[in-house]
């Protein structure tokens, strides 16, 4: 486990692991830090378009088949 390897972190009172804890979630839900599954499937999306865009819709269809204006 990460946290072992900072045994510091097991000495800090629950105010402070929270207010660690909020920083860590800050930083990882930064655009510096994108999921990298989010990344990937996204990567895969991109090239399937590319070797095939007849599959892609417009943003107008797209509206229209879930029923958005």
């Amino acid at each position: 486990m990460i946290a072992e390897r900072f045994p510091e972190l097991a000495k800090l009172p629950i105010e402070e692991k929270r207010l660690l804890l909020n920083e860590l979630c800050e930083d990882l839900s930064s655009p510096d830090a994108p999921d990298p599954d989010i990344v990937k499937i996204l990567e895969e999306r991109w090239k399937a378009f590319k070797d095939d865009p007849s599959g892609a819709v417009t943003l107008e269809e797209f509206r229209k088949r879930i029923g958005v204006s």
